[in-house]
């Protein structure tokens, strides 16, 4: 039921019914990279643009949206995304959401589930195609950026029913794939930038608005954008000379549309070229000739799709397919299914009928051959549906299953296979002025005759009628019907337009007329001039009609006074009189009239000119009036015949002709004497007649053997006819069959120039052989390697000798050829030449193996280029192993050195703790600063071997920073009250931000006070005395920036650029003081910055200008830790009654460790050789185990093992104390079983501290 046009359907009535909107629906299809694009054309579109906008873009069924909100930000006009039924309102915009189908239905928007594969994106298709067929004209399309094909089949729909199409130019968009898709179809009208698609689209609805036409009678179609106004008869002419103008500049002629389909084309034109009306069209068409190439591409758009209108299609597979391929007789010709796609379009029409076939004739396991005939006016639609190749959209339409089994896919199109189109013929046909086929078992015409006039319907009907065989059958569109042609078909399922052919006589006679959109050439001028019942009038019918009305009556009788014609008015002159009904003229006119006539009619017979009557009077019968009677001979050049115009003209009476009386007795006299000499004459006549009965009985068996022989000619005629009508077909047939193999022949061709030119340019040896190893073709190159001549085609390959080392040559062609994978070897040649072989499947068009393709590429040079590699890389990899062993060496000499180095200073450590703590020397301060000396010796010379070690670690990334939020100022500030304690001969002044707030930055606190004293120890090692070093702490929003400034010796432009390197640095004689160095300090502050994700970079303006290291480290935001504040140093007896094992193999540290922690209190057992620790320990309980390393005979690893093996120690604490103090000596410690590592030279605090910590616990 048809809704209210001025309210829409319930949201609830899934019915498909027409939009009755008076604005355009704009739908906008999108995917990868067109949201960008989609905001660019809102960003410019405005508010009140009085349009609506639907976008439907390809979006993740697991995710939700938010591209609304994305477009809401570019634009005032409401955004909404879909997910129930809502009415379209101009002015707004609505996006699909994820997981549905939008679709639209009498002004409103609905969502359903897409259940559909993942993969198959038919999203914007799906809605163009619901959009095109509910808002008709209304619509428009606009396909943005984005992958695959999606949109290009709906949006030729849109263009079908009247809408305005769009694409971006695909050098606008992000990704093509879909705007050049769209644009290949043809069916694209512009072709834009998105940034200039919204002024095109206020232009396009500003033309709509202002077009005028006369009303369009069709219900179907919504309200008018434009004016609907004026008569539609007064616009004919207008009409007429675009259609004359068309068939001049095409040579294509639409006389036969319906005038409704003409104005809605021609509408759409007005709306694309800004056109207001007929007038204003014609003469753009007139200025513009490239326009009468678009309106033709209008006139003749044919959009179809596979299995359109699916309901239907399974009512021809239930009612039809089986009667075709049921048992036919090969005898009578019936061995072959032939069918006829008439209007194919692209074709998909055509090769949906040949796979329904295919299927049939494989359920039933039949046989037969078919031939689909598939036949359009359009050269270009034809040359696309030849192809076979369709956007992957198609998944819309064809089944999963049909899909596999009937098409390929081919990047980002699905091609029909070559066994079904094979079946397929395509040619361009005019199903008028061309012959049909014969013998055909099924016409599919569906959605052409709806555009064609009454009659030319008829005329087709009756044409189909005879191309097909007795009980054939005819599928029309679904708006169509075979009902005015009844006698010639019944229907079979009425409601799907399924009829079958019956028996009629007479049917083969072909009407003259022609298909629209056919040249007007071959039209005969009569039928050209000749106006049709139903159509609206020309000049020419103009020009009769005035004529009529001015012109006397008049009629035209033939040359025995037989009336043919008769003008208006000329009846009043007439009487009917009772009896049989006569067309003579005489017995018909009124009786005063009958002799002036019979006189006139006598007269002009015997002569050519026109004769005319005296006045007769007619008073008695019409009044005061005189007629005059005019017959004037006439001999028509068209219907070779003669024939006699009688007009009647009447006067008003002469007063100078004789009275009436005298008239009338004149008259009575002359007609006495005129019946007696008729008396006369019938008599002689009487007498004529019975003499010729005599030879007329003699002549009557004469005539009738003459009409016998009359009917023989006739029916030998009328076969001649039929059989002259089916040669025609056959010729059309042959025509057909030759155009399509021209058109394979140049393909041929072309395919053959390019592999030609592709062999010329690879000079690839190449062989095809079958399987069964017989040579099928050879390239020139390949007589390079195998001794082969052109007549060899067909010998064997294993007979051909070659100058290949390759004796597995035959095998490996034969496991190829049975469906192994592609074989590649390199095989040398002669000559230290060298080949990749390559064997690969041959595969035929069917994808089956069929043989093997040999190539053979001369890789000599590469070969040549790999061995030098292959050297090269052994050298070098022998170099790396060298450089490897040296690293290690390297690493080992590290080691040791540290562990010789760290060992007196342990020694010189432990001692300097004992001076400190002896009661006689804590109140004499010299001795005290001397202590304090000592250590800090200590602690530098420690720092500078871990600086060593830390370079090393660093080097071989073994180096792992223990990160923190660490507060740089107060960092900074610790460091500068020590050297200011120092009293350097140098002043350093620290200087900070004006805020004191803490500098927050994510580091390790103990690798950050190396970099800083690094850098505050090079100042000072390279300043006068004297001169002040500036610590400068500043930040930003995101990063520390610490610069140590001085005015020493400066450094060199060549200096700058290596003074980070490993053991660089400056002149002895440079250095301000005496202090020595490795050379590694700056290197191991710019790898522990860069380890921090900062930069440290050296500026100087030159020797004698002092220096400034600027590093700059990212901030963080935490806050920083808070410390405990340091106690009074711990008093002695912390290690109360603590049992201490401890070992090292040297005595003096021995004798002084177990000294220090004896004066803690606790009870220590010391032994300088393992074997002996162990023994003691096996009888005793120990605390703690405290253990060197690096000792003879038995080292530190091995004793802690054999220790826990004790069920008494198996859980005591132990402690490694070592001068290895690299990450992979704590590892190897942890595994040996010690709890902790601490690296000598040991502050003895800390190591008191450890002991606490460890004692009494359970190791973990």
């Amino acid at each position: 039921m048809k809704s209210s046009p001025k309210q829409p359907a319930s949201p609830q009535n899934p019915a498909l019914s027409p939009s009755h909107l008076d604005f355009p629906v704009v739908g906008i299809g999108a995917s990868a990279g067109g949201l960008e694009a989609i905001c660019t054309l809102f960003r410019q579109m405005p508010s009140d643009c009085g349009m609506a906008f639907v976008v439907v873009l390809h979006l993740s069924p697991d995710h939700q949206s938010v591209a609304d909100r994305i477009i809401q930000e570019t634009t005032q006009m409401p955004v909404r995304q879909v997910t129930e039924p809502v009415p379209i309102e101009r002015n707004h915009i609505y996006v699909i959401s994820p997981a549905n189908r939008l679709s639209t239905n009498d002004g409103y928007l609905r969502v359903t589930p897409a259940n559909r594969r993942r993969g198959d994106h038919v999203a914007i298709d799906l809605f163009f195609r619901d959009l095109a067929d509910v808002h008709k004209d209304h619509a428009f399309c606009v396909v943005l950026s984005g992958t695959g094909a999606d949109g290009a089949v709906g949006l030729s729909r849109i263009k079908e029913q009247g809408g305005v199409t769009l694409a971006q130019n695909p050098d606008d968009a992000q990704y093509d794939s879909m705007p050049r898709a769209a644009i290949e179809t043809g069916m694209v009208d512009l072709v834009l930038p998105a940034a200039e698609m919204p002024q095109k689209l206020l232009e396009l609805w500003r033309n709509a608005r202002q077009v005028r036409l006369p009303e369009i009678e069709d219900d179907t179609l919504p309200p008018a954008l434009g004016t609907r106004a004026g008569d539609a008869q007064a616009s004919e002419p207008m009409l007429e000379e675009i259609l004359l103008q068309l068939r001049s500049n095409t040579g294509h002629d639409f006389q036969h549309y319906k005038r409704a389909t003409v104005l809605r084309r021609i509408e759409r034109r007005l709306h694309v070229t800004g056109q207001a009306d007929l007038a204003a069209y014609l003469h753009y068409l007139e200025q513009h000739p490239a326009e009468s190439r678009a309106l033709l591409a209008d006139m003749l758009i044919g959009v179809t799709n596979f299995f359109r209108d699916r309901e239907a299609f399974e009512a021809l597979e239930r009612h039809v397919l089986p009667q075709l391929t049921c048992e036919r007789d090969p005898a009578e010709g019936a061995d072959e299914i032939r069918v006829w796609s008439a209007g194919c379009s692209t074709g998909e029409e055509a090769y949906s009928l040949a796979m329904l076939v295919c299927e049939q004739l494989a359920l039933e396991q039949r046989s037969h051959k078919v031939q689909v005939f598939a036949t359009d006016l359009d050269e270009r639609a034809i040359g696309i549906a030849r192809s076979g190749s369709y956007p992957e959209a198609i998944v819309t339409d064809v089944p999963p299953s049909r899909l596999r089994q009937f098409f390929l896919k081919e990047d980002q199109h699905y091609r029909v296979r070559k066994e079904v189109r094979e079946k397929v013929l395509f040619a361009r046909h005019n199903l008028l002025s061309d012959p049909p086929f014969s013998q055909i078992d099924l016409i599919v015409c569906r959605n052409l005759l709806i555009y064609l006039d009454r009659e030319v319907q008829r005329d087709i009907l009756q044409m189909f009628h005879f191309a097909l065989r007795p009980g054939g059958y005819l599928f029309l569109g679904s708006s169509e019907s075979a009902d005015m042609a009844s006698e010639l078909f019944a229907p079979v399922d009425k409601r799907n337009r399924i009829f079958r052919a019956l028996d009629a006589s007479n049917t083969g006679r072909r009407s003259g007329r022609q298909l629209p959109g056919t040249s007007a050439a071959s039209l005969p001028q009569g039928a050209l001039a000749k106006a049709k019942p139903g159509r609206k009038p020309s000049f020419a019918d103009l020009h009769y009609r005035a004529l009529a009305r001015r012109m006397p009556p008049s009629l035209i009788v033939d040359i025995d006074g037989n009336i043919l014609h008769m003008s208006e008015g000329v009846g009043r002159f007439l009487q009917v009189a009772g009896g049989e009904p006569s067309r003579s003229l005489l017995n018909l006119v009124l009786p005063p009239l009958r002799l002036a006539l019979r006189s006139t009619l006598f007269q002009a017979r015997q002569g050519t000119e026109a004769v005319t009557s005296r006045p007769v009077d007619l008073a008695e019968t019409m009044g005061k009036l005189q007629v005059e009677i005019t017959v004037q001979p006439y001999k028509d050049d068209l219907s070779a015949s003669d024939c006699l115009l009688v007009v009647f003209e009447e006067r008003a009476p002469d007063p100078s002709l004789p009275l009436p009386g005298v008239i009338r007795q004149t008259d009575s006299m002359v007609l006495h004497n005129l019946e007696r000499e008729l008396q006369r004459t019938r008599l002689q006549l009487q007498e004529t007649i019975e003499q010729s009965e005599v030879s007329s009985e003699e002549l009557t068996a004469s005539n009738e053997e003459m009409q016998a022989i009359n009917e023989e000619l006739r029916s030998a005629s009328e076969e001649l006819e039929t059989s002259k009508e089916e040669l025609q077909s056959i010729n059309e047939e042959l025509l057909t069959v030759n155009y399509e193999l021209k058109n394979k022949v140049e393909e041929t061709d072309k395919v053959n120039d390019y592999l030609s030119n592709l062999i010329a340019c690879t000079e690839i040896a190449t062989v095809f052989v079958d399987r069964n190893l017989h040579i099928r073709w050879f390239t020139p190159r390949a007589t390079d390697l195998f001794n082969m001549l052109p007549v060899d085609t067909g010998r064997s390959l294993l007979d051909i000798t070659h100058r290949l080392d390759y004796p597995a040559l035959a095998d490996d062609a034969r496991a190829v050829a049975q469906g192994e994978a592609i074989i590649e070897r390199e095989i040398g040649g002669q000559g230290d030449h060298w080949y990749l072989a390559r064997l690969l499947p041959y595969r035929s068009s069917e994808q089956k193996i069929d043989g093997t393709v040999l190539t053979f590429i001369d890789i000599s040079s590469s070969h040549a280029a790999e061995e030098r590699v292959r050297l090269g890389e052994e050298r070098l990899s022998k170099q790396l192993a060298e450089t490897q062993s040296n690293n290690h060496m390297k690493d080992e000499f590290f080691a040791v050195m540290s562990h010789e180095l760290k060992h007196p200073l342990n020694l010189i450590q432990l001692n300097a703790e004992i001076l400190r703590r002896l009661p006689s020397l804590r109140n004499i301060s010299a001795a005290s600063k001397a202590v304090g000396t000592i250590c800090d010796a200590v602690t530098s010379q420690a720092r500078i071997i871990d600086d060593l070690l830390d370079v090393a670690r660093i080097r071989t990334g073994k180096l792992k920073l223990k990160t923190q939020p660490v507060d740089l100022l107060a960092l900074l500030q610790g460091i500068h009250d020590v050297v200011v304690s120092e009293q350097h001969p140098c002043p350093v002044r620290l200087e900070l931000p004006a805020d004191t707030l803490p500098v927050m930055i994510e580091g390790d606190v103990t690798r950050l006070e190396q970099i800083i004293w690094n850098l505050l120890n090079n100042a000072l090692k390279f300043s006068p005395a004297g001169n002040e070093i500036r610590l400068v702490l500043s930040h930003d929003e995101d990063h520390a920036r610490l610069q140590v400034i001085d005015h020493g010796v400066g450094l060199s432009h060549d200096s700058l650029e290596h003074i980070f390197d490993l053991f660089s640095q400056a002149t002895s004689q440079q250095a301000s003081h005496s202090r020595e160095g490795l050379g590694i300090g700056l290197s191991l502050v710019r790898q522990l910055v860069e380890a921090h994700g900062g930069t440290v970079r050296a500026t100087s303006a030159g020797l004698g200008l002092g220096c400034t290291f600027t590093v700059t480290l990212p901030l963080c935001e935490t806050q920083p830790q808070q410390r405990t504040q340091g106690s009074e140093p711990p008093s002695e007896g912390r290690l109360n009654g603590i049992r201490v094992l401890l070992v090292d193999d040297s005595v003096e540290v021995l004798a002084v460790m177990q000294e220090l922690l004896e004066m803690e209190s606790a009870t220590v057992n010391a032994f300088s050789k393992p074997r002996e620790a162990l023994d003691a320990a096996a009888g005793e309980e120990y605390d703690i185990i405290l253990s060197d390393i690096g000792m003879p005979v038995m080292d530190g690893h091995a004793l802690i093992k054999a220790l826990r093996g004790y069920a008494h120690l198996r859980h005591t604490p132990a402690i490694a104390l070592t001068g290895y103090g690299a990450s992979a000596d704590q590892y190897k410690s942890r595994q040996s079983g010690f709890d902790r590592h601490l690296s000598k030279p040991v502050g003895y605090d800390e190591l008191v501290e450890v002991i606490e910590a460890l004692s009494g616990s359970v190791p973990y």
